[in-house]
């Protein structure tokens, strides 16, 4: 798509276009920085204006959107299944008309568009309506999801579902992987930090008859399992009661992972609680389960299951499903939960009633296609700079790997997010790497400070005026660079003693993503924005957003192979056979690394006496 796009070529690194020089101009500054009003009360910014490029720059990236016709796919995620244009008449009836119009002997020459994921209608409150494919309204069975989890989720806050041994239901290990676990780990660290959320956290249990059966008041917690590693679960579990334990397994299409991950889950809660009665209903208490697969055979209730909307069609984009809003509902209670989905709704509106010119993810996603493709940074740095966005960049990382890593035309944008740690760990590297990456800083305006820290009152606020500052001083470095390398700072008095500095050359891009405070509305607003700026950035790369193809799902095939040859290495050493170092690999066709053969016969040979692999 870039190449039909005259003029995009002359705005580069080379056109002479510094940091320094392009901030000069006022009018230029004023117009790449963008605000969203959700309400009178909350506000988010985005500042682009150290990026490096000029309006026309942007205006020739606004006319690739409108070639590449991302307003009339905006359109289509807005109405959902049904078509924009026709929106009362069904698909059966459309296809039909369209069938008649084509004779039987003429081949259509027309290209089959990928199936989209109508992710925009899993936060759309009660009282609308979106169209389905036969018409009818396809947030009814979202919304009936949606009283399933308020219903669950205040019976177990209010202790009328209990654990086996009448204990209340305390902590959630949440054991899945992909991009709805990555966000539902940033969520709940951030409302970790948020005074309202604890509150919602303690709620209930300190009463009188909670505290009885808890032992102690306490605070809900969330816990994560994102892998089969012993280790890790040892550690996920090493201070959870499993009397007051809910399980929650998100196994979207069945993963072999995720399936073994909760089976050892299954295990340590039936060890400790199975002598307050039979499995099935240890299970029935502690254990629930979110998946796409309506297939998937599991031994819970069918009361303990959720299964995904049709509306989400790939794992990508089900945050807004059972799979997070769950464990949130039982941890903070509904009515904050749904303040979450209440934040990403309003960035959803914005997203598809708001011009692109002033459309925060589409300006975003503009900008990563200019940097990535036309300036090539291949990538982006995310460091935020308050403790409530921490986990932030690790779910932007995995949410665009789904959605901009995969296809063919990949290589037209990048798909890496790196995490730059909390507040910008990595600055000296930024400011003098000869590889330049666009650094993305994120900030609240509010952190809470009297809430979140024990300190007086003046050091924690001179601690947050100081770290405010320290923001715009970091963006302002990468973008003007230091008096040593001739940047904008050497107008200023030099030093009278000399002293060693990093020294920074400028013309660094950056931007810069600031919200009110980071609450549950705030988190939508994030979560949903980060969505529409990799649908957008995967679709001006002719990506399909929504494929099914998962990062892990690619390796799935030489996993099974290996672990076939590792448990036949584990077979010929409980018959008492040698493994051989320099036998065949490629006996039954099926050929190896030699490092890869040579390590897995040394681990196969120091484990063997702590396994018992039956004799094949």
């Amino acid at each position: 798509p870039f190449q039909n796009s005259p003029g995009l070529g002359g705005c580069g690194s080379g056109s002479g276009h510094g940091g320094a020089e392009l901030c000069k101009d006022n009018e230029r500054v004023s117009s790449l920085v963008s605000v969203h009003n959700a309400n009178a009360n909350r506000m988010m910014v985005v500042d682009l204006s150290r990026q490096r490029m000029t309006l026309e720059t942007l205006n020739h990236l606004l006319r690739l959107a409108s070639a590449r016709g991302i307003r009339g796919s905006i359109k289509r995620l807005a109405w959902g299944e049904n078509d924009p244009d026709n929106p009362v008449l069904p698909n059966r009836l459309r296809n039909r008309d369209r069938n008649r119009r084509t004779s039987s002997n003429e081949k259509s020459t027309e290209k089959p568009k990928p199936q989209m994921s109508y992710y925009l209608s899993l936060r759309v409150p009660e009282g609308s309506s979106m169209l389905n494919a036969e018409g009818g309204n396809a947030l009814r069975k979202i919304h009936y999801e949606w009283d399933r989890i308020k219903q669950v989720s205040e019976s177990i806050r209010r202790g009328q579902h209990h654990g086996i041994s009448g204990s209340m239901i305390k902590d959630v290990i949440v054991v899945g992987r992909g991009v709805p676990v990555m966000a539902l780990r940033f969520v709940y660290m951030a409302l970790c930090k948020d005074q309202t959320a604890t509150v919602g956290r303690k709620a209930g249990l300190n009463d009188i008859n909670n505290r009885l059966r808890l032992g102690g008041g306490g605070i809900r917690r969330i816990k994560f399992l994102t892998s089969v590693d012993p280790v890790r679960a040892a550690g996920a579990i090493g201070d959870l009661d499993p009397s007051s334990t809910m399980v929650i397994s998100i196994a979207m299409n069945g993963n072999e992972e995720t399936m073994m991950a909760t089976s050892t889950l299954k295990a340590w809660l039936l060890q400790a609680l199975e002598k307050n009665g039979n499995g099935n209903a240890v299970i029935a208490k502690h254990m629930m389960m979110v998946t796409g697969n309506r297939k998937i055979n599991t031994e819970l209730k069918r009361d303990n299951v959720f299964v995904l909307p049709d509306a989400a069609k790939c794992e990508t984009f089900s945050t807004f499903t059972a799979a997070t809003l769950l464990p949130l509902a039982i941890v903070f209670g509904w009515q904050l939960t749904r303040q979450f989905v209440d934040g990403a709704h309003t960035m959803d509106n914005h997203f598809v009633e708001t011009n692109p010119r002033h459309n925060l993810p589409v300006l975003l996603a503009l900008t990563d296609i200019w940097n990535d493709s036309l300036l090539s940074s291949n990538g982006r740095i995310i460091s935020p700079f308050a403790e409530a966005l921490a986990a932030y960049p690790a779910f932007c990382a995995n949410l665009e790997a789904q959605t901009c890593g995969s296809g063919s035309n990949a290589k037209r944008g990048s798909s890496l997010v790196i995490d730059g740690g909390l507040h910008h760990s990595y600055d000296k590297a930024m400011y003098s790497a000869n590889k330049i990456f666009p650094s993305e800083l994120m900030m609240t305006l509010d952190s809470q400070t009297s809430f979140n820290a024990s300190s007086k009152d003046e050091d924690v606020h001179g601690a947050q005026d100081l770290l405010i500052c320290s923001v715009f001083a970091h963006a302002d470095e990468l973008a003007f660079g230091s008096a040593e390398a001739g940047g904008i700072m050497s107008l200023l008095e030099p030093s009278p003693e000399p002293k060693e500095v990093a020294c920074s050359d400028g013309n660094r891009p950056s931007a810069l993503i600031i919200c009110d405070r980071c609450d549950a509305f705030a988190c939508g607003q994030l979560v949903a924005l980060a969505e529409h700026r990799a649908v957008i950035k995967a679709w001006i790369c002719d990506v399909d957003p929504f494929s099914k193809v998962e990062g892990s799902s690619i390796r799935g095939n030489r996993t099974e192979l290996l672990k076939e040859r590792l448990d036949g290495m584990f077979a010929k050493l409980s018959r008492g056979e040698e493994l051989e170092e320099d036998e065949d690999e490629a006996e039954d066709g099926k050929s190896f690394n030699l490092s890869t053969r040579t390590i897995l016969r040394h681990y196969a040979n120091m484990m063997k006496d702590e396994r018992a692999y039956p004799v094949t």
